[in-house]
């Protein structure tokens, strides 16, 4: 399960008296192709109607690309953002926000851990702002440049999204969905092999802690330059790693 809060402070200030918005996220089916189901919080607000997320690629993409399509689906019943009007007379506007998303495994806070943040920071021009995503999983991080949001009423949610549409596309639309690279297994006298310098991220991170957890070792071959393992341990991973 992955757990999203959101709050109205920097990163070294944020508390649970911060808390402006929580998502909740987990597997309604657990494949290579996963269903989800979310719940979205939001103070002041409620709690909107859970919604699902179908047939959506594990390990192929940024965690912040899900996230995003779950606030969406939530708040606009489609995988899309919705444009705002930019009104040149008062608007709302919030100095900064910070995100954090947390995985409990089987939904328990025992191993919990956090595997991505985001901030977005006001520049000193109100109705613009400058936002930072991180992924802990790839190493990876994203600054975006500035991008203006003067709405009426502020929808923190909306902010968040917008936020990371923009730094990873350039505009205030989601990217398509990621798709699913699946590396050529090689076939070493009767055995599929996977040679783990093809496996892109965030599957090679993600696939690595797996095999420590699991106590996998890696194989050689003489057919490949580079630590291998068995097909079926990677298709399991695909369909099974939480």
């Amino acid at each position: 399960m992955l757990k999203i809060t959101l709050h109205f402070a920097t990163p070294k200030t944020i508390s649970q008296s911060n808390i402006i918005g929580r998502l909740d996220i987990g597997y309604a089916k657990l494949e290579a192709h996963a269903d989800y189901k979310a719940l979205l919080f939001t103070v002041g607000v409620g709690e909107h109607p859970p919604i699902k997320i179908e047939n959506y690629l594990r390990w192929s993409g940024s965690v912040w690309d899900l996230v995003s399509r779950a606030i969406c689906l939530s708040q606009h019943d489609s995988e899309a953002l919705i444009p705002i009007d930019i009104t040149e007379g008062r608007f709302a506007f919030i100095d900064g926000m910070t995100e954090i998303i947390e995985h409990w495994p089987d939904g328990m806070n025992v191993e919990k851990s956090t595997i991505a943040t985001a901030h977005i920071t006001m520049c000193k021009r109100r109705g613009n702002y400058v936002a930072r995503f991180e992924t802990d999983i790839e190493c990876d991080v994203h600054d975006s440049s500035i991008f203006t949001y003067k709405p009426r009423i502020l929808k923190p949610w909306d902010l968040l999204s917008m936020a990371y549409a923009w730094t990873v596309s350039g505009s205030f639309k989601l990217p398509p969905r990621p798709n699913l690279y699946v590396p050529i297994a090689i076939d070493d006298g009767g055995k599929s092999l996977v040679n783990l310098n093809t496996v892109s991220e965030p599957a090679y991170s993600g696939f690595i802690k797996w095999m420590h957890k699991w106590n996998i070792n890696t194989i050689t071959s003489e057919f490949v330059s580079g630590p291998c393992v068995t097909e079926d341990q990677f298709v399991k991973f695909l369909r099974t790693a939480v």
